[in-house]
């Protein structure tokens, strides 16, 4: 992160923004490392902008079968790249005080691998 500070542009290339104030901490956390990841501002992360991202997932996720699902999982609309608002719910970041429920995300496909009863 200090290297984000100190440097001229960001490494994801887009400019950094000052935060919204009505935004949460885990929020502004998400939509940081979205900009980190999102190299060609394309508003989405793409499968190559993903591999930072899987990486860190795979070394921290258990099990193992859930850490190569997960951004499978986030990707709702099923078009290999990964929103802002796909990676939020994905994470379970909303505002205080709402669930992430109630943002309109659509129906996942497939076995939900986090849930207790799989």
């Amino acid at each position: 992160m200090v290297q984000a500070i100190n440097s001229p542009t960001p490494s994801g290339g887009g400019r950094l923004t000052e935060p919204d104030p009505s935004h949460t901490l885990e929020e502004r956390v998400v939509h940081w490392y979205f900009t980190q990841l999102d190299n060609n501002s394309s508003h989405d992360i793409n499968k190559k902008e993903l591999k930072p991202f899987k990486r860190y997932v795979k070394k921290k996720a258990k099990p193992k079968k859930c850490a190569r699902k997960f951004t499978d999982y986030c990707d709702l609309n099923k078009d290999k790249a990964i929103s802002l608002l796909e990676l939020k719910g994905c994470l379970g970041v909303s505002k205080e005080g709402s669930s992430v429920s109630s943002i309109n995300q659509g129906t996942r496909q497939g076995i939900n691998l986090f849930s207790k009863t799989h």
